[in-house]
């Protein structure tokens, strides 16, 4: 299992969460929150190249179209194409979350293109649930810790994202070395679901606020369907008109 997110990027010009949605006066959303979209994942080539990114994306776009019946599955192929045209074919070489959020909005990751994305609060658990109940799914970036890639890599799908008691201290230090993005397509009271390396893996609320360092909202068509009203109910066609004519105004120019 590889990862393949550098460490946290900025640019000034990304819109924020907070600007367009006031998690503070939404509706609370539900405990939990899971559209359940699917019994299986792709591993979409993470365990062959550093291409978590794309991957990441992958799966949110397999998400969203499962949850409203039209279940697209992106393949290896389509992963690999984004990640080879973001790094000029060096497909080993990592990739920042904004890069690929950038080129999935301009380019199209396996021919789908998202309107808009908006940064949320990192290791913020109010923001993450608006964003799963409002937008299907967060992009969330880790810098994971030693002993969440310690052992044998090909039994890290399996295993839950907790803090033990019993870790060392500077085993359970945040490593921006060791980033990794996922997909994060649900939560409940005790745990968030991420989908990585062909699983739906668990990662409870302590590890996500302890190692998050990017939290995503992304507007994409494949959450919202043909009567403008995402799977959880909540229509964001005004949400979507303002954050498409924000966006274009906004950072059109963005490189």
């Amino acid at each position: 299992m590889l990862l393949g997110r550098v460490r946290s990027q900025s640019d000034p010009r990304t819109l924020q969460l907070r600007s367009y949605v006031d998690v503070l006066t939404l509706p609370v959303p539900p405990v939990r929150e899971m559209v359940e979209s699917t019994p299986a994942w792709p591993m979409l080539a993470n365990d062959r190249f550093n291409c978590c990114t794309s991957a990441a994306a992958g799966h949110m776009i397999h998400h969203w179209t499962a949850a409203n019946q039209r279940g697209v599955f992106l393949t290896d192929d389509d992963i690999i194409r984004a990640q080879a045209q973001l790094t000029g074919d060096r497909l080993m070489e990592c990739v920042s979350m904004l890069s690929a959020l950038k080129y999935w909005r301009k380019q199209g990751i396996g021919g789908h293109k998202i309107h808009a994305f908006v940064s949320g609060s990192k290791a913020d658990d109010a923001d993450l649930r608006c964003i799963i109940h409002l937008f299907g799914s967060g992009y969330v970036g880790l810098d994971l810790p030693a002993f969440a890639c310690a052992g044998d890599p090909k039994g890290w799908p399996d295993i839950p994202w907790e803090i033990p008691a019993s870790v060392a201290a500077d085993a359970a230090v945040p490593n921006p070395d060791q980033g990794h993005c996922v997909a994060v397509v649900g939560y409940d009271d005790q745990s968030l679901y991420a989908v990585t390396w062909g699983r739906l893996k668990t990662m409870s609320w302590e590890f996500f606020q302890r190692y998050a360092e990017e939290v995503y909202a992304v507007l994409s068509i494949d959450w919202v369907a043909e009567n403008a009203t995402c799977p959880t109910g909540f229509d964001s066609a005004t949400l979507e008109r303002d954050l498409i004519l924000t966006h274009a105004n906004s950072v059109s120019k963005i490189p």
